[in-house]
């Protein structure tokens, strides 16, 4: 693909056009700019992207689009430079055999990686890099898809109704799949039932769907094909005997008379559930739902996703990408598995709305009804958790991140014990991941 081949996808015209260049990846972030890239600006509140084309095109760059006429070489002059970033991502991904369109409260990234690495068994296969999955990071990630990619699987992030509605239009998904439905952006969404409606705009298209079999009486009126997994006896793709080992998490996944044990080195008991809809992708396109999952033992843990790292006689997992009730609880029922002492680090789930405190104080009573030894808290709406534990539990709030390390470290010197760290994405948690580390 070249500065011409842009210009005829996009209906745009060229500004000082010099010797074609191939062109190898779009960026949106100039310090990016390196050889065969080609430079997208565009406008933000703050910031506008057409002030850093030059900087793009010094830092190596072979093209770029702009709203304005601008005197660099080799531009595109486009009305709007993220309309025609889309339709270069519309064109790439029609070139796909399939596109796999993956949303859900949580478990979006790991059910994407996990099918990455299944499907690189029988497909070229590409994928959303990290959580570019929103108007502007999917179209990016479909923009770079490479030549010859048979199979693509991309996530689609929401934080208010007709989001994946917006999305789905983009990516026009051949395949669906809806990981959970749990409470998270309350503030953008608003009830329980509005974010069941709003996730289930991912099957407003699509050959086929996939989806737990306890949301299936939310949209099987809406639903033509489609498989369900879950632990329900109900299930097409069953999940049983989920349980933690001294390596990771061992279960089994069953479709009609044939079952496999899968043992994943990763603490995630959720990512049964994951894989359960990456058996019912399979089946999809048309492949054995079971027998391609035992490469997923050899599956890698994902950057503050259930992420175990060993430092002396801690072990600790760092889950501090994001958190909501959904996946706190799940956190809270693998470390409850552990024999060594219990230890959970919880940081403020944001962007509830309304909801936060009814919710946060919900986490109090699941704490209450675990077996937790220790409970530290760091944020302002964690305060609804100390106020149901009370002195119910060994519990200690925190105004320093900082803080709250040294007091860890000190109480566990010389006790064995499991860690778990979480809260959401504006707490930066791994702060205190790295302070442990550090320390």
């Amino acid at each position: 693909m070249d500065i011409k081949d842009i210009a005829k996808i996009t209906n745009g015209r060229l500004i000082n056009p010099e010797q074609p260049q191939k062109i190898e990846k779009f960026i949106i972030d100039s310090r990016k700019a390196q050889k065969e890239t080609f430079f997208v600006p565009l406008k933000g509140e703050n910031t506008d992207g057409h002030n850093f084309i030059q900087n793009a095109l010094e830092n190596g760059s072979v093209g770029y689009f702009s709203e304005k006429e601008v005197s660099f070489p080799n531009g595109i002059l486009v009305d709007n430079t993220l309309d025609a970033l889309t339709k270069v991502g519309k064109y790439k991904r029609n070139n796909l055999q399939k596109a796999v369109g993956i949303t859900g409260t949580a478990g979006k990234t790991t059910t994407k990686e996990l099918l990455k690495l299944v499907l690189s068994q029988f497909f070229k296969t590409y994928g959303t890099e990290g959580n570019y999955n929103n108007h502007i990071g999917l179209p990016l990630t479909l923009s770079n898809i490479p030549e010859n990619t048979e199979i693509g699987v991309f996530e689609l992030g929401a934080n208010k109704k007709g989001d994946i509605s917006e999305l789905v239009n983009i990516l026009e998904p051949d395949i669906t799949v809806l990981t959970t439905v749990g409470d998270a952006h309350n503030e953008g969404f608003g009830t329980f039932k509005d974010i069941v409606e709003a996730k289930g705009e991912i099957f407003d298209t699509g050959e086929f769907a996939v989806l737990p079999e306890f949301f299936l009486p939310y949209y099987e009126s809406k639903l033509i094909n489609y498989i369900t997994f879950g632990t329900e006896s109900d299930a097409d793709i069953q999940i049983s005997d989920v349980k933690i080992t001294d390596i990771g998490i061992k279960g089994t996944i069953k479709y009609k008379k044939e079952k496999i044990i899968l043992e994943i080195p990763t603490f995630n008991k959720a990512i049964f559930h994951n894989i359960g809809a990456v058996a019912g992708v399979l089946y999809a396109l048309g492949l054995d739902p079971l027998k391609p999952l035992k490469i997923l033992e050899d599956f890698k843990e994902i950057e503050g996703r259930f992420k175990t790292i060993n430092k002396g006689n801690l072990t600790i997992i760092d889950d501090t990408y994001n958190s909501n009730p959904l996946s706190l609880k799940n956190l809270i029922d693998v470390l409850n598995a552990f024999k060594e002492k219990k230890v959970i680090v919880i940081g403020d789930m944001l962007e509830l709305g309304q909801h936060s405190e009814k919710l946060h104080r919900e986490i109090g009573q699941y704490l209450l009804s675990s077996n937790i030894d220790k409970i530290y808290l760091y944020g302002d709406e964690v305060k609804f958790i100390k106020d149901v534990i009370g002195n119910k539990k060994d519990l200690k709030h925190f105004s320093s991140k900082e803080e709250l390390s040294k007091n860890l470290l000190k109480e566990l010197k010389n006790e064995k014990a499991v860690i778990g760290i979480k809260g959401s994405r504006g707490m930066k948690m791994e702060d205190v991941v790295n302070h442990l580390l550090n320390a």
